[in-house]
């Protein structure tokens, strides 16, 4: 079975870095961008399994 993809969109560092870290544990590949623009952009190359999105970003919110 492929490994899941999830991307998470947080501006907040040591959250991104604690999520990235739990989901990582649990086999999972884990991509990890600032803002709503890069998660835009990265969805488009690469579309995740899951997307963990906080709401309130810089550029573009969740």
């Amino acid at each position: 079975m492929a490994e899941k993809k999830i991307l998470i969109a947080d501006d907040e560092a040591n959250i991104r870095e604690l999520a990235r870290l739990y989901l990582e544990k649990d086999g999972f590949q884990v991509t990890a961008v600032t803002d709503g623009v890069q998660a835009l952009a990265h969805i488009k190359q690469t579309p995740p399994d899951l997307l963990v999105l906080d709401l309130m970003m810089p550029e573009m919110d969740g």
